[in-house]
Protein backbone atom coordinates (compact mmCIF):
# COMPACT_ATOMS: atom_id res chain seq x y z
CA UNK A 1 0.00 0.00 0.00
CA UNK A 2 1.41 3.37 -1.01
CA UNK A 3 1.62 5.87 1.85
CA UNK A 4 0.17 9.19 0.85
CA UNK A 5 2.59 12.08 0.56
CA UNK A 6 1.39 14.69 3.06
CA UNK A 7 3.57 17.39 1.52
CA UNK A 8 2.11 16.80 -1.94
CA UNK A 9 -1.46 16.89 -0.56
CA UNK A 10 -0.72 20.13 1.31
CA UNK A 11 0.86 21.88 -1.67
CA UNK A 12 -1.85 20.62 -4.03
CA UNK A 13 -4.69 22.07 -1.92
CA UNK A 14 -2.79 25.32 -1.34
CA UNK A 15 -2.17 25.70 -5.08
CA UNK A 16 -5.83 25.01 -5.91
CA UNK A 17 -6.99 27.48 -3.23
CA UNK A 18 -4.64 30.15 -4.54
CA UNK A 19 -5.89 29.65 -8.12
CA UNK A 20 -9.53 29.81 -7.00
CA UNK A 21 -8.75 32.89 -4.90
CA UNK A 22 -7.20 34.62 -7.93
CA UNK A 23 -10.33 33.75 -9.93
CA UNK A 24 -12.50 35.29 -7.20
CA UNK A 25 -10.27 38.37 -7.08
CA UNK A 26 -10.49 38.72 -10.87
CA UNK A 27 -14.27 38.18 -11.11
CA UNK A 28 -15.25 40.12 -7.95
CA UNK A 29 -12.46 42.59 -7.12
CA UNK A 30 -12.07 43.69 -3.50
CA UNK A 31 -14.09 40.78 -2.07
CA UNK A 32 -11.48 39.45 0.39
CA UNK A 33 -13.98 37.63 2.70
CA UNK A 34 -14.69 35.14 -0.10
CA UNK A 35 -10.96 34.67 -0.61
CA UNK A 36 -10.51 34.00 3.11
CA UNK A 37 -13.34 31.42 2.92
CA UNK A 38 -11.59 29.67 0.02
CA UNK A 39 -8.42 29.39 2.08
CA UNK A 40 -10.37 28.23 5.16
CA UNK A 41 -11.91 25.46 3.04
CA UNK A 42 -8.38 24.58 1.91
CA UNK A 43 -7.25 24.39 5.56
CA UNK A 44 -10.08 22.01 6.39
CA UNK A 45 -9.28 19.79 3.38
CA UNK A 46 -5.57 19.74 4.25
CA UNK A 47 -6.33 18.82 7.85
CA UNK A 48 -8.68 16.07 6.65
CA UNK A 49 -6.27 14.50 4.14
CA UNK A 50 -2.94 14.78 5.99
CA UNK A 51 -1.54 13.17 9.13
CA UNK A 52 -0.59 15.37 12.07
CA UNK A 53 -0.70 19.06 12.93
CA UNK A 54 2.32 20.50 11.14
CA UNK A 55 0.72 20.50 7.68
CA UNK A 56 -2.32 22.42 8.91
CA UNK A 57 -0.17 24.95 10.79
CA UNK A 58 2.08 25.44 7.75
CA UNK A 59 -1.02 25.85 5.56
CA UNK A 60 -2.49 28.43 7.98
CA UNK A 61 0.73 30.47 7.83
CA UNK A 62 0.77 30.21 4.04
CA UNK A 63 -2.90 31.27 3.79
CA UNK A 64 -2.49 34.33 5.99
CA UNK A 65 0.66 35.42 4.15
CA UNK A 66 -0.98 34.79 0.75
CA UNK A 67 -4.06 36.83 1.63
CA UNK A 68 -1.79 39.63 2.87
CA UNK A 69 0.56 39.48 -0.11
CA UNK A 70 -1.77 38.80 -3.05
CA UNK A 71 -5.19 40.08 -2.06
CA UNK A 72 -4.82 43.14 0.21
CA UNK A 73 -3.63 46.62 -0.65
CA UNK A 74 -0.76 47.29 -1.35
CA UNK A 75 -0.78 44.22 -3.63
CA UNK A 76 2.29 41.96 -3.93
CA UNK A 77 3.81 43.42 -0.77
CA UNK A 78 3.68 42.12 2.78
CA UNK A 79 2.10 44.59 5.15
CA UNK A 80 1.76 43.25 8.69
CA UNK A 81 0.41 46.56 9.98
CA UNK A 82 -3.01 46.12 8.36
CA UNK A 83 -5.94 46.37 10.73
CA UNK A 84 -7.47 42.98 11.43
CA UNK A 85 -4.37 41.12 10.27
CA UNK A 86 -3.62 39.58 13.71
CA UNK A 87 -7.26 38.46 13.99
CA UNK A 88 -7.09 36.79 10.56
CA UNK A 89 -3.82 35.11 11.48
CA UNK A 90 -5.08 33.85 14.87
CA UNK A 91 -8.41 32.76 13.34
CA UNK A 92 -6.82 30.72 10.56
CA UNK A 93 -4.26 29.20 12.92
CA UNK A 94 -7.03 28.25 15.35
CA UNK A 95 -9.11 26.70 12.55
CA UNK A 96 -6.09 24.71 11.34
CA UNK A 97 -5.23 23.41 14.82
CA UNK A 98 -8.81 22.52 15.76
CA UNK A 99 -9.50 20.82 12.43
CA UNK A 100 -6.18 18.95 12.51
CA UNK A 101 -6.79 17.81 16.08
CA UNK A 102 -10.34 16.69 15.28
CA UNK A 103 -9.42 14.81 12.12
CA UNK A 104 -6.38 13.21 13.80
CA UNK A 105 -8.59 12.02 16.67
CA UNK A 106 -11.23 10.72 14.23
CA UNK A 107 -8.59 8.85 12.20
CA UNK A 108 -7.21 7.23 15.39
CA UNK A 109 -10.73 6.25 16.47
CA UNK A 110 -11.45 4.78 13.03
CA UNK A 111 -8.20 2.79 13.23
CA UNK A 112 -9.06 1.50 16.71
CA UNK A 113 -12.56 0.53 15.58
CA UNK A 114 -11.12 -1.27 12.55
CA UNK A 115 -8.63 -3.18 14.72
CA UNK A 116 -11.35 -4.06 17.23
CA UNK A 117 -13.58 -5.36 14.42
CA UNK A 118 -10.72 -7.52 13.13
CA UNK A 119 -10.20 -8.96 16.62
CA UNK A 120 -13.94 -9.68 16.94
CA UNK A 121 -14.06 -11.34 13.52
CA UNK A 122 -11.02 -13.46 14.44
CA UNK A 123 -12.63 -14.40 17.77
CA UNK A 124 -15.84 -15.38 15.96
CA UNK A 125 -13.84 -17.54 13.56
CA UNK A 126 -12.06 -19.26 16.45
CA UNK A 127 -15.38 -19.83 18.21
CA UNK A 128 -16.90 -21.31 15.05
CA UNK A 129 -13.87 -23.58 14.61
CA UNK A 130 -14.12 -24.77 18.20
CA UNK A 131 -17.86 -25.46 17.82
CA UNK A 132 -17.26 -27.27 14.53
CA UNK A 133 -14.49 -29.41 16.02
CA UNK A 134 -16.71 -30.22 19.01
CA UNK A 135 -19.56 -31.27 16.70
CA UNK A 136 -17.26 -33.29 14.44
CA UNK A 137 -15.56 -35.06 17.35
CA UNK A 138 -19.00 -35.97 18.75
CA UNK A 139 -20.19 -37.22 15.34
CA UNK A 140 -17.02 -39.27 14.89
CA UNK A 141 -17.04 -40.70 18.41
CA UNK A 142 -20.51 -42.25 18.09
CA UNK A 143 -19.77 -44.64 15.18
CA UNK A 144 -16.26 -45.33 16.49
CA UNK A 145 -17.72 -46.39 19.85
CA UNK A 146 -20.21 -48.62 18.07
CA UNK A 147 -17.47 -50.18 15.89
CA UNK A 148 -15.25 -50.69 18.93
CA UNK A 149 -18.08 -52.27 20.97
CA UNK A 150 -19.18 -54.60 18.14
CA UNK A 151 -15.64 -55.70 17.29
CA UNK A 152 -14.78 -56.25 20.99
CA UNK A 153 -17.88 -58.40 21.42
CA UNK A 154 -16.98 -60.40 18.31
CA UNK A 155 -13.41 -60.97 19.47
CA UNK A 156 -14.18 -61.82 23.08
CA UNK A 157 -17.28 -64.00 22.48
CA UNK A 158 -16.63 -65.29 18.98
CA UNK A 159 -17.24 -68.96 19.83
CA UNK A 160 -20.24 -68.24 22.10
CA UNK A 161 -22.16 -66.10 19.61
CA UNK A 162 -24.50 -67.70 17.10
CA UNK A 163 -23.68 -67.18 13.42
CA UNK A 164 -26.55 -64.74 12.81
CA UNK A 165 -25.48 -62.59 15.81
CA UNK A 166 -21.92 -62.53 14.43
CA UNK A 167 -23.21 -61.44 10.99
CA UNK A 168 -25.39 -58.77 12.61
CA UNK A 169 -22.40 -57.34 14.51
CA UNK A 170 -20.25 -57.43 11.34
CA UNK A 171 -23.03 -55.64 9.42
CA UNK A 172 -23.17 -52.91 12.09
CA UNK A 173 -19.40 -52.54 11.90
CA UNK A 174 -19.60 -52.23 8.12
CA UNK A 175 -22.45 -49.65 8.23
CA UNK A 176 -20.66 -47.52 10.82
CA UNK A 177 -17.39 -47.78 8.86
CA UNK A 178 -19.12 -46.66 5.64
CA UNK A 179 -20.76 -43.77 7.52
CA UNK A 180 -17.35 -42.73 8.89
CA UNK A 181 -15.77 -42.90 5.42
CA UNK A 182 -18.53 -40.68 3.96
CA UNK A 183 -18.17 -38.19 6.81
CA UNK A 184 -14.37 -38.00 6.45
CA UNK A 185 -14.70 -37.56 2.66
CA UNK A 186 -17.24 -34.74 3.20
CA UNK A 187 -14.90 -33.06 5.68
CA UNK A 188 -11.99 -33.34 3.26
CA UNK A 189 -14.05 -31.88 0.41
CA UNK A 190 -15.16 -28.95 2.62
CA UNK A 191 -11.53 -28.37 3.63
CA UNK A 192 -10.49 -28.35 -0.06
CA UNK A 193 -13.24 -25.80 -0.87
CA UNK A 194 -12.15 -23.54 2.03
CA UNK A 195 -8.52 -23.80 0.97
CA UNK A 196 -9.27 -22.94 -2.69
Amino acid sequence: VLKKNNYFVTFFFLAVCTLVAFLFAHVIPGNSPNIALVYILGLILIARHTDGYRYGIFAALFCVISINYFFTYPYFKLNFTLSGYPVTFIGMLTIAIITSATTTRLKKQALLISEREKVLVEADKEKMKANLLRAISHDLRTPLTSIYGSSSTLISKYDALPKEQQLKLLGEIQEDSEWLIRMVENLLSVTRIDGA
